[in-house]
């Protein structure tokens, strides 16, 4: 008996792809937008310009982690960037090329 996996689905690829990079950076720009301007009285615009910093800072590393969970889940890279384009995850395809060579 063989112990094959079977192929992830563009559905199970995406799902983690959002529960672990993309709701987790929108929740971290809107409560740092909102503790900011609510209890520390900073500006709305430099809040939320320091929201998103820290968002992005937080989707460049979980953005690796998710692209190489699925490498190692023997996704393709072509289909990895098609859904990851897609579905707003990624935009850039050096960011998979990036993370295969240090792979290598």
């Amino acid at each position: 008996m063989m112990n094959q996996k079977k192929e992830l689905s563009s559905f199970e690829i995406v799902n983690k792809g959002y529960l672990w990079v993309n709701i987790p950076s929108i929740v971290i720009i809107v409560a740092v937008w909102f503790i900011l301007t609510a209890y520390l009285e900073v500006n709305g615009k430099i809040s939320a310009i320091v929201g998103g910093a820290i968002g992005w800072i937080y989707w460049e590393f979980t953005i690796k982690k998710w692209i190489r969970w699925a490498l190692n889940n023997h996704v393709n890279p072509d289909r990895l960037f098609k859904i990851g384009k897609m579905s707003l995850l990624l935009w850039d395809r050096r960011k998979i090329d990036s993370i295969t060579r240090e792979g290598k």
